[in-house]
Formats: structure tokens, sequence, C-alpha cells
């Protein structure tokens, strides 16, 4: 545990905004298998049976084929998570500005869809950007208040710019939402350890510990 204490001082724990082709994948996989609309294709096929298609080439990272059938899908039947998932595809190919893209028109189709805001978050935090990511986050939040990836990547951001104050309310709440995420009191303790807060910095580092 005092190993771990004096750790804190020196380096803040991976931000999951690096992984987010891992991270995400599995989100939108699972989202979208469950909300695909049941109609049809000029050539007679089924649209959901063409989604769920594209899906199982995604995840077996077949992004090509996945992307061909979703691309070529009528216009208004791309909806925002068709554009959500080609995004996806666009970042597996390192192609971000083309993700961008695609979540910027998956907004055009639903303003205060979250899931977009995250992704982009995630993607100007990849680059450091963080102005640009920490607005994207805390649109998530204002449409998904029960979000904590969204509160955990925002105060990841903040730490960055050295806000520790605001990073600490943000990491409060993702632990509110999910107590067992052990990246949340880690990066809590160095909050509290850089705002001066050693005992509460020490407390959440124990509570940490309990959890290994």
């Amino acid at each position: 545990m005092i190993l771990l204490y004096i750790m804190l001082g020196f380096f803040v724990r991976n931000f999951s905004y690096i992984d987010i082709k891992r991270v995400v994948k599995f989100f939108v996989v699972i989202f979208l298998l469950f909300s695909c609309q049941i109609c049809f294709a000029s050539n007679g096929e089924n649209i959901k049976d063409l989604k769920e298609k594209a899906i199982a080439l995604y995840t077996t990272q077949n992004y090509s084929e996945a992307f061909k059938i979703l691309d070529n899908l009528p216009s208004n039947e791309k909806d925002e998570e068709v554009f959500l998932l080609l995004s996806n595809i666009a970042l597996e190919e390192n192609k971000d500005n083309t993700a961008i893209q695609n979540l910027n028109m998956a907004l055009d189709k639903k303003f205060d869809y979250y899931k977009a805001y995250y992704n982009l978050g995630c993607i100007f935090a990849s680059k450091k950007s963080y102005i640009m990511a920490i607005n994207n986050f805390e649109l998530a939040i204002k449409y998904n208040k029960f979000f904590p990836s969204a509160y955990y990547n925002l105060a990841c951001c903040q730490i960055q710019l050295k806000n520790y104050k605001e990073a600490k309310k943000n990491l409060v709440k993702a632990l509110e939402l999910e107590p067992k995420n052990k990246n949340y009191y880690y990066n809590l303790a160095l909050c509290y350890k850089k705002l001066g807060k050693e005992k509460q910095a020490k407390k959440i580092v124990e509570a940490y510990n309990k959890l290994s």
C-alpha cells in the first residue's frame, strides 16, 4: 500500500480512451443487435438481417465486408447506430477523420445520441485535444447522466489540464455509478494528493487495496 501511495505522484493510470477500439466495440455491437428495425432493401433482403450480418462481420474483423453492407443500405435506413458502427470501422482502419465524420452524421440523425458524443470525446482525447474531448464528454453526460465511463474520461482529460478539483468531482460521480472500478479509485486518490488532501488520498488508496 505504501508503494502504491508513493507512485500516485508520478503517473496516472492509463486512460480508457487510449484503447477506444476495445472499449467501445462490445458496447456498440450489443446495442445494435437489439435495436435493428425490420424493413426490406430493394433486393428483398431484410434490413435487420443485413445489419446483423454486418455486425457479425465486424466482430470477426472483416471490416471491409461489414462496411460494404452498411454503406450500401438505403440512405433512409442509415440511422445513428449504422453511422456509429461505420465510425468504429473507420477507427479500425486508422481513418480518424472519417470516423469523426460518421459520428457527426449520427448526431445529425439524433442530436442527443450520447454514444456519438462519447466516441468523439475518446477520439479527441487520444489526439490530446483535451478541450474538445471535454466538450464532447460533457455532452455525453448531458444526455445520459448514468454513464460512468464518460465521467471517468472527462476526469482524465481534466487531470491532463491539471484541473484536479473538477476531475475529483467527476471521479466521485463515476464511483457512485460503478463502485468496483479500480481505475476510478486510483485517479481519485491522485486528485486528492494533488489538492494537498493527504488523508483523503490515503483513505481512497486503502479502499482501492481492498478491491485488489
